[in-house]
């Protein structure tokens, strides 16, 4: 029943303990980086992802895959490897057939960023964003929209010429019930993004902890992801 909540580890987030109460409002900063997140190009580098899933009562699973934009779209994701080892024709074609979403890319920020905010610059060289809810459609899991029980938190990086989104965590705020038999308690998700040296924003990484149980049995499953190999593309 975990597993068909991985796709919530590729939006990830980070929600500061104290922010200043003040009023909730965009600024020319938020501005500035939204326009940034809505220019960038979600298919405009090369990778390759390493997923890292840990359930409770369940062997740790790794799994590494390959992107390129280049190719067919059918064809853009292939799999490396599981566990270390090449995979069967089983694992590649249960691979073809995943649902993962959007392509992971800086350009996904522009799904909430846009929200009423609080910013915070208690840190030299950085700026806090902190969105007491996340827009309806942003946070889905199975058929539930977890998005305006969770809050978010973008810190943003001051230090170049050209600021933007280092970090973001989303955090759930109440728990949920789905198809009568597994209730999610908690949701954790943070995310991380960097510069390639040309400049363009791309993710790094990003790490999930969820806590729930399913036909009242406890679990926890905790993802991780990791981005290597990263080339733009034309």
């Amino acid at each position: 029943m975990f597993t068909r909540f991985l796709a919530v580890t590729f939006i990830a987030a980070g929600i500061a303990a104290a922010i200043a109460p003040i009023e909730a409002r965009a600024d020319a900063l938020q501005g500035k980086l939204l326009a940034s997140i809505k220019a960038t190009r979600p298919d405009g580098y090369s990778f390759q992802r390493t997923l890292v899933i840990e359930r409770s009562g369940a062997p740790r699973k790794v799994f590494v895959e390959r992107y390129d934009p280049r190719r067919p779209t059918a064809d853009r994701w292939s799999l490396v490897s599981v566990d270390g080892q090449a995979p069967s024709a089983k694992d590649v074609a249960q691979s073809r057939k995943a649902k993962r979403g959007p392509t992971p890319s800086y350009a996904e920020l522009a799904e909430w960023f846009a929200a009423p905010a609080t910013r915070s610059d208690t840190t030299p060289g950085y700026a806090t964003y902190h969105f007491a809810r996340l827009p309806a459609g942003v946070l889905k899991i199975g058929s539930h929209d977890a998005s305006p029980d969770t809050q978010a938190e973008a810190l943003v990086n001051l230090k170049g010429t050209t600021p933007y989104v280092e970090r973001i965590r989303f955090v759930s705020t109440k728990g949920f019930r789905m198809m009568m038999v597994a209730s999610i308690q908690s949701l954790d998700i943070t995310g991380r993004y960097r510069l390639l040296p040309n400049g363009a924003p791309i993710p790094d990484g990003s790490a999930s902890v969820m806590a729930g149980s399913l036909l009242g049995k406890s679990g926890q499953m905790k993802t991780s992801v990791t981005f290597d190999a990263v080339k733009p593309v034309d």
